[in-house]
């Protein structure tokens, strides 16, 4: 008796696929399936957060931002010194008295350090 082999996905693919094509799909699903999607805040986080860079802008307190750039996360520690209100972004002077500037809607969390 013969026994079925089953090829898997591979039995519907296409039959003319050319080396690079093949290895683009394969890039392609990779960089998709290690992104970090960024999270959707509600209004009430977005509130918190303001509320903590006025907070510390006013009593010249230290902040730890975490932000969301292009599916990685990192952090930025420093003073927040200006906030542009037209396009939300803010002036962050750091440790070795460089300045970073950042998006608000770049921010997924605040923390006020003492």
């Amino acid at each position: 008796m013969s026994t079925i082999r089953d090829r898997g996905l591979v039995k519907w693919q296409a039959a003319l696929i050319m080396p690079e094509h093949k290895a683009l799909n394969k890039k392609m699903g990779e960089v998709d399936y290690f992104l970090n999607k960024k999270l959707v805040l509600d209004e009430y986080q977005v509130e918190e957060f303001e509320n903590n860079i006025h907070y510390a802008m006013e009593y010249h307190l230290r902040l730890s931002f975490k932000l969301h750039n292009e599916g990685s996360p990192y952090d930025l520690h420093g003073y927040c010194v200006y906030i542009h209100p037209v396009t939300k972004e803010l002036r962050i002077q750091k440790k070795d008295s460089s300045f970073g500037y950042i998006q608000f809607n770049e921010i997924i969390d605040v923390i006020v350090e003492d």
